[in-house]
């Protein structure tokens, strides 16, 4: 039997699909490039916005459309009204035990799919799920309350990647900082990675400012943490934070990148931003760029909002027509470069640590700490190699 593997969404997803693959490696299962003829294809889901489970369907029916006999497994978050799916997972390690009960290993000895370890950059799975309720979301109906992985068995993984040449781990999770395990919170959990692993780069996934705390923002002025930090915003305007259950202000986001920034002047902000949710104003909108302006972000992944169907935001009244949700939409994008550039300017003839990872049209890519992409000529072999580079746009 062949197996393909998939995935779509977020790091989490990426991070259960590439356990799940070295699983299957390991107890003997061929896994092949998804492009080749397969017996069984699994899908890591993702169905947290309508667009995400849109892609979701597309990828699935390809996937039916090339090989019409691949069996199709799914798990992670999603509809399960997806009629080409043959079974349906709440997570990795279910999948993998059902294939190792059920289906033999392969007799053929070697994997056609590619050796991630070759990668500059791991992926640690923390946490999944989440305690919140906040009215867009749906990812409590899919992955259910916070539960964190046990604090020795991310040691021991981060440990292994460092022997196996990482210089690079990323914790992901749906929400990191409701990290509670065998005692440890998130900053406790940090300060154990730092002291127990020698890998030079400890970089987080999406972080909750209703539980950002003074002595998290202190540990930035550890070198190995990267000052970046991916601070869901969200909305500018406070009636709107308030109608969507995020249980933070403007001001304290804006304080909590202030004092960031204090800590480690280099520090990076990316964020994710609704536009026309439900009741949004114009008023409300202008408060969204007047905090924008004051942050200057690096990036901001802007989502025009779509009612998800579960959720409380779907049925609330006064929904804001597509057409205005596009203008706002294209006005922030905008905005977003302009304070983009505004950020990089802040960084020129900076000395900055670049993490070479993949080379393209002669040019070697990599990224420095504060997840800056540094493009570089040369003849050398740069993969996997951290170099000190004066930042110059």
């Amino acid at each position: 039997m062949k197996i393909a593997l998939t995935t779509v969404g977020c790091k989490l997803n990426q991070s259960e699909i590439e356990n799940l693959k070295q699983n299957l490696q390991k107890a003997g299962y061929f896994i092949v490039d998804k492009k080749q003829a397969h017996d069984l294809h699994i899908v890591n889901a993702c169905s947290i916005t309508q667009g995400a489970e849109q892609i979701t369907r597309q990828k699935i029916r390809q996937i039916k459309k090339r090989n019409p006999k691949s069996r199709i497994f799914a798990m992670g978050c999603l509809n399960k009204t997806i009629p080409e799916i043959n079974r349906i997972f709440k997570n990795n390690n279910e999948v993998f035990k059902f294939i190792k009960k059920n289906v033999l290993p392969s007799r053929l000895k070697n994997s056609e799919y590619k050796n991630t370890d070759q990668k500059t950059r791991a992926l640690i799975k923390i946490q999944s799920g989440c305690d919140f309720s906040c009215a867009y979301c749906i990812i409590n109906k899919f992955r259910g309350k916070a539960k964190s992985v046990p604090f020795n068995k991310i040691i021991k993984q981060i440990q292994a990647k460092e022997k196996s040449g990482f210089k690079e781990i990323v914790l992901v999770g749906q929400n990191i900082l409701q990290y509670h395990c065998q005692g440890k919170n998130l900053n406790k959990l940090l300060k154990e990675i730092l002291k127990q692993t020698n890998i030079p780069r400890i970089r987080l996934s999406s972080l909750d400012p209703r539980l950002i705390s003074g002595d998290f923002l202190a540990l930035l002025k550890n070198p190995r943490l990267c000052p970046h930090l991916h601070l869901s915003l969200q909305s500018g305007s406070n009636k709107i934070l308030k109608s969507m259950s995020r249980n933070y202000t403007a001001q304290k986001y804006l304080q909590i990148v202030k004092k960031a920034r204090k800590i480690n002047p280099l520090t990076s902000i990316t964020t994710d931003i609704i536009v026309g949710y439900p009741s949004e104003t114009d008023k409300d909108f202008q408060d969204t760029l007047a905090l924008v302006k004051k942050t200057d972000f690096l990036k901001i992944h802007i989502f025009p909002y779509s009612p998800r169907p579960e959720t409380k935001a779907a049925n609330f009244k006064n929904q804001v027509p597509d057409k205005i949700k596009k203008k706002r939409f294209q006005k922030l994008n905008a905005l977003a470069k302009k304070q983009k550039a505004k950020f990089l300017k802040k960084m020129q003839g900076k000395t900055l640590p670049v993490l070479f990872e993949q080379k393209k049209n002669k040019w070697w890519q990599g990224y420095t700490t504060n997840y800056i992409q540094i493009k570089k000529r040369s003849a050398q072999n740069l993969k996997n190699k951290i170099i000190m580079i004066a930042y110059c746009k």
